[in-house]
């Protein structure tokens, strides 16, 4: 077996073992193909230029250094965009050079590779998976909401259509949504209208209970709380505050999940002294 070829079966199987422990992180999940096949294409390319290398040059010290070269470089470009990831990719990355090389230059004999790649293996493993986190994601409820998201909604303001996003932010500590609501003119709405609002969602520690914040482009600001004890595939918030709007009012929004790329939100408005009644009723599938 050539060096070339041990090369690109270790980087493979180093790869393939460090795309699918993205599994450990909740929010990963929905990508979780994207990921491993580009992991383990960054496995092969790696494997490959680190057994060319090894064939033309035979030093341990060059192999490595070139090893954990080429991994930074391809995990760099890899973790572009990638914000509040950056050492989890370009790490497993590195130390994936850094096997690669050492195998190629020390491992040439035949009898010799299938024990160096279970060596390897064994040994990449262990701090990939320690990297990984081990806790319980705080998001984990509405994790599957982050991408962007197309649909209609029907309602007080009339018929119109929704774009919508969520991302991790700031380091992954919150979630960011951004909503935009347009309302053609109609006999509910003769002039029509733009509706836009921006949010964070954060988790209370104190409370062990999600918060969502939005500011809302007509000057409302409502701080929601998530409620407990809710059907699997439900999260509801309840308003606890609402900024620039006369007291006593509430609002309720209720997500409910109907697969990975369908959501249906209904939110629910209450005049000082009346139950919630539906002010909309929004239905959302993936685009992104």
């Amino acid at each position: 077996m050539s060096k070339p070829v041990i090369g690109v079966a270790l980087g493979a199987a180093l790869g393939l073992l460090d795309g699918l422990s993205a599994w450990f992180a909740p929010e990963a999940r929905p990508m979780m193909t994207t990921i491993v096949i580009a992991s383990t294409v960054k496995g092969v390319v790696t494997g490959l230029f680190a057994g060319l290398l090894a064939r033309w040059w035979r030093s341990t010290t060059l192999g490595l250094v070139a090893g954990v070269t080429i991994g930074g470089v391809l995990s760099t470009l890899a973790a572009i965009g990638q914000e509040g990831h950056y050492l989890e990719i370009i790490l497993p990355g590195m130390l994936l050079g850094a096997f690669v090389g050492y195998v190629t230059q020390r491992f040439p004999r035949p009898s010799t590779v299938t024990r160096a790649m279970v060596f390897a293996l064994l040994a990449f493993a262990v701090p990939v998976a320690a990297q990984q986190p081990t806790g319980t994601d705080r998001f984990a409820v509405i994790s599957s909401l982050i991408g962007k998201w197309a649909g209609t909604t029907e309602g007080r303001p009339g018929t119109g259509t929704v774009e919508r996003e969520y991302e991790r932010a700031l380091g992954s500590r919150f979630i960011r949504v951004r909503n935009r609501s347009t309302y053609p003119p109609q006999e509910k709405n003769p002039k029509g209208e733009t509706h836009e609002d921006e949010g964070f969602v954060s988790f209370d520690n104190a409370r062990k209970r999600l918060v969502f914040r939005q500011f809302h482009v007509e000057g409302f600001v409502n701080t929601y709380v998530q409620q407990p004890d809710t059907p699997p595939g439900t999260v509801v918030f309840v308003t606890e505050a609402i900024e620039n709007i006369p007291s006593g009012y509430r609002a309720r929004e209720t997500y409910i999940l109907r697969g990975p790329d369908e959501i249906e939100e209904v939110f629910e408005l209450a005049e000082p002294g009346q139950d919630y009644s539906v002010y909309s009723r929004t239905k959302l599938k993936r685009i992104k």
